[in-house]
């Protein structure tokens, strides 16, 4: 493979959006409908995250194959993040029975989930909320709101592998919470039909 002497990509930020860097490559991004929210890449060694004017320039002087792939993943997280503040992204999970009903309930101070009778257990299931993310319970349909995906994500993570069954077959306990579509504002960009 023919080795690359200076890597270097740009990303336009939009109006309205501020992003800003502080110490050692922490992101800071704030928007009209959400923020600020911090992404830590220290980690990124060899990789120099800049701003100047309107675009956020990576670079590097002979990097590897890892640290290009690493920078173009830091891109996207950004990316994701700048559109995230403009317009929240929206994730939609469904809650399934067939033997016990349950019921979910969010206690957003305690940033705790609370999954109750789930398999006719006395003590409620736990999952975890993520950071800057908004919950609605509505019937059957929990819905997750938020800026950063990642945090959406990790949060219909957190709910569905709580609701895991354990010594009984899968194929007849199908009983849990599942994710089934993915919003951005009101367009859909996934979902299960």
């Amino acid at each position: 493979m023919v080795k690359i002497a200076y890597f270097s990509e740009t990303l336009e930020i939009p109006e309205g959006v501020d992003v800003e860097i502080k110490g050692d490559n922490l992101i800071i991004v704030k928007g009209p409908n959400g923020g600020p929210i911090s992404k830590d890449f220290s980690h990124a060694r060899g990789i120099k995250i800049s701003i100047e004017k309107n675009k956020i320039i990576f670079s590097s002087h002979f990097p590897k194959n890892k640290t290009v792939a690493l920078a173009k993943t830091i891109m996207n997280i950004i990316h994701n993040l700048i559109v995230g503040v403009q317009t929240p992204y929206k994730y939609v999970s469904k809650v399934c029975y067939s033997h016990f009903p349950f019921t979910v309930r969010a206690d957003e101070r305690a940033q705790i989930l609370f999954v109750e009778n789930f398999l006719g257990e006395r003590a409620p299931r736990k999952a975890k909320i993520e950071k800057n993310v908004k919950i609605k319970v509505e019937e059957d349909d929990i819905i997750l709101e938020g800026p950063d995906r990642e945090s959406l994500g990790q949060t219909a993570a957190n709910l569905k592998r709580c609701c895991k069954i354990r010594k009984k077959d899968p194929r007849v306990f199908q009983d849990g919470v599942y994710l089934y579509k993915k919003q951005i504002g009101n367009e859909i960009i996934w979902q299960i039909k």
